[in-house]
């Protein structure tokens, strides 16, 4: 009896010093991609979820929602003549937003049991070892603007706002009345020219369809070529067929100044040089948003991230976690061509292995490359043409699975193993030769 009045004693004493109790499993934080990506997995997993559409501001689209309603934009008028385009824009861009509807998505996710809350939103003070989210709640109907507080409590935050465009200072540029793409979808009209800060995946998707609508557009970048992340062949055969639409693409220059001139007009310092253009365009602005340093606090920003969240957060055992993926993130670039990459480029893989085998496939207005090991590993691959989305899904299956290159036969329009097969033939015989030289050199025969 007095065992077990002694058990109960723990019970209670271990319950008051450690039962805390939140509103929620996971409250995510930011309009991108990846946050919708998270919000329906988290969801799946019954957990209890709630999402904070934080961006009031821009229309509640992320930057990869903007470049797909200016693809949709290109489909519906690419039958016209490009004078006209530019003229189109203005009327055509708000039936596009009529119909991508985020009201729409907002209810599908309420009925999987998702919260879904629309304000501006800032960290408390820990209540209870919890950071608290406090939430100015505002209506998402144009006839009410109403707004209320509330107080989330929850066992983890994601911070999942898209990436800012990564620029170095500029003078003038804080103060100078530059537009980001979701502010593009809003203008009353398109102006005849626009200068594009930066050389991401945003900044040569949105080049390219402003330059198709008519637009007099330049893209300027201090790295040597657009997309210094992506394999250098690959990224520079985009580059090619972005000059080849008419986009001025400035490659090795520095923005050093921004000034204004007559009206909106811009002029903006390059080197040793200036350009003039009517707008100033920066994909995505940096977005400042405090939030405290804390375990359970998640920045989210890719594919490992939403899996190290799920793992970590969302486990479904005590004793026992998730196993986290071990194949690369797709990097999907909405061009036209599609760009697509996975795993290493060449330039990395050489950094790392002392054999490396590239192979090149030129497809129709683009090119493949696969990278791998001496043994036929993929270590990466990259592709620029009509299928590349296709091709590099089939490559991370191919990874995920263990495949080598040599046992590749379902792209056939690659001749991916008749490459293998002479390039280790090639490599095969010049080591052969090597080691026949060096044998000749040590006995002198």
């Amino acid at each position: 009896m007095l065992f077990c009045t002694s058990i109960g004693l723990v019970v209670n004493l271990f319950k008051s010093l450690f039962r805390i109790s939140v509103d929620y499993d996971l409250v995510v934080i930011g309009m991108s991609a990846y946050a919708h990506k998270l919000v329906k997995l988290a969801s799946q997993r019954k957990a209890r979820v709630v999402w904070v559409w934080d961006q009031v501001n821009d229309s509640y689209l992320n930057i990869d929602q903007v470049i797909h309603i200016l693809q949709l934009l290109k489909t519906k008028i690419s039958d016209r003549p490009k004078p006209e385009r530019l003229k189109l824009f203005a009327k055509q861009i708000p039936s596009i937003l009529q119909d991508f509807c985020q009201e729409e998505i907002r209810e599908i996710l309420q009925k999987n049991g998702v919260d879904v809350i629309v304000g501006a939103c800032k960290f408390q003070s820990k209540e209870q070892n919890s950071y608290i989210l406090e939430v100015s709640e505002t209506s998402l109907s144009a006839l009410s603007r109403e707004s209320s507080q509330s107080r989330l409590s929850s066992r983890a935050y994601a911070i999942t706002h898209d990436t800012p465009t990564p620029l170095r200072k500029v003078f003038g540029l804080a103060e100078h009345n530059y537009i980001t793409a979701p502010q593009l979808l809003h203008l009353q009209d398109l102006p005849n020219s626009i200068a594009v800060l930066g050389d991401d995946a945003h900044a040569c998707a949105i080049a390219q369809a402003l330059n198709f609508l008519g637009v007099h557009t330049s893209l300027i970048t201090n790295n040597s070529h657009v997309l210094p992340n992506i394999d250098v062949a690959i990224a520079r055969t985009l580059q090619a067929q972005l000059e080849a639409e008419g986009v001025e693409v400035y490659t090795s220059t520095q923005v050093t100044a921004v000034s204004k001139i007559e009206q909106d007009r811009s002029r903006i310092w390059l080197n040793n040089t200036t350009i003039e253009c009517d707008r100033l365009l920066v994909p995505l602005a940096s977005k400042e948003f405090d939030y405290p340093s804390d375990r359970h606090i998640y920045q989210c920003r890719s594919d490992q991230d939403i899996a190290k969240i799920l793992n970590q957060t969302l486990q479904t055992s005590f004793w026992q976690s998730a196993s986290m993926p071990t194949v690369p993130e797709i990097t999907s670039i909405s061009t036209t061509p599609p760009l697509a990459q996975i795993g290493m480029t060449e330039v990395l893989a050489r950094l790392k292995y002392k054999q490396v085998y590239v192979l090149d496939s030129y497809v129709e207005n683009g090119l493949c490359k696969i990278i791998g090991d001496r043994q036929g590993q993929i270590l990466g691959a990259s592709m620029f043409g009509d299928r590349a989305q296709l091709v590099i899904e089939a490559i991370a299956i191919a990874m995920q699975g263990k495949a080598k290159i040599q046992d590749i036969g379902v792209l056939q329009e690659l001749q991916i193993t008749e490459q293998w097969e002479k390039l280790h033939q090639t490599h095969a015989q010049k080591a052969k030769l090597k080691e026949w030289f060096t044998f000749r050199r040590d006995w002198n025969i």
